[in-house]
């Protein structure tokens, strides 16, 4: 077991100050920082979900769920409450990071609508969500986990890819090592983290998944993890 840095002693990184001066304090901002990114996402989802319900229900009905059968829909219907809240969030990030209304005259790019909108958002959050559309949703292995601290990841197939480690007290109670995750990831003042959707596949269905993803389209990368991740929650809810 690792044991903790006490706030008083001399900090591990080396920098001869105290440990509550040095790396904690830097801690304490990443996770500041990152909580009022995600506020940013969040209330940028709710304001596109109230401000546009029919066009959410039509590109929901046309784009997301383009690919899954009425049988399919109604076991994501009625998975667990867990599963669904992982599900809405990662609808509503792909409709902002890559969606489009298709029934809307004019701009129809749910991510451009709410930059011009006036939410109150922070120029942090903003630069954020312009991030998403230009970070594509990509396949990964989670080669190491401190719960509660931080993980990392390399490129899934590629396991000689060089890892990225993320700093996420939250994200990190979510993986164990060895798990593969479709995940879109932000890199922010030199450091990356996640934007906030996981889509978790089981190892037995990995290897198909990437057949799929090598098959396709490169430009359907996203939407094939996407409707691969969908097909599966139907499938064991």
């Amino acid at each position: 077991m690792v044991r903790k840095v006490q706030r008083n002693e001399p900090c591990p990184c080396g920098s001869g100050k105290k440990y509550k001066r040095c790396c904690s304090l830097k801690a304490r901002e990443l996770t500041s920082s990152r909580a009022n990114r995600r506020e940013g996402i969040q209330k940028s989802l709710g304001w596109v979900t109230r401000a546009y319900p029919e066009q959410v229900d039509h590109w929901v009905d046309e784009n997301w769920l383009s690919e899954i059968s009425k049988d399919q829909r109604a076991g994501i219907s009625n998975a667990d409450p867990r599963i669904r809240s992982v599900h809405d969030i990662n609808l509503l990030e792909f409709l902002v990071a890559e969606g489009s209304f298709s029934d809307m005259e004019g701009e129809n790019r749910p991510l451009q609508l709410i930059l011009e909108a006036d939410l109150g958002l922070n120029k942090e959050q903003l630069d954020y969500l312009k991030q998403l559309p230009e970070q594509a949703l990509r396949l990964y292995q989670v080669t190491a986990c401190i719960p509660g601290t931080s993980y990392s990841l390399s490129k899934y197939p590629d396991s000689d890819s060089k890892a990225v480690a993320i700093e996420d007290g939250t994200t990190s109670r979510m993986f164990d090592v060895g798990d593969i995750v479709g995940l879109r990831l932000l890199q922010i003042e030199g450091a990356w983290e996640t934007s906030g959707a996981i889509y978790h596949i089981p190892e037995e269905y990995a290897v198909d998944l990437v057949k799929q993803l090598q098959d396709g389209k490169a430009e359907e990368y996203s939407k094939t993890l996407a409707d691969y991740w969908l097909k599966l929650v139907a499938a064991h809810a």
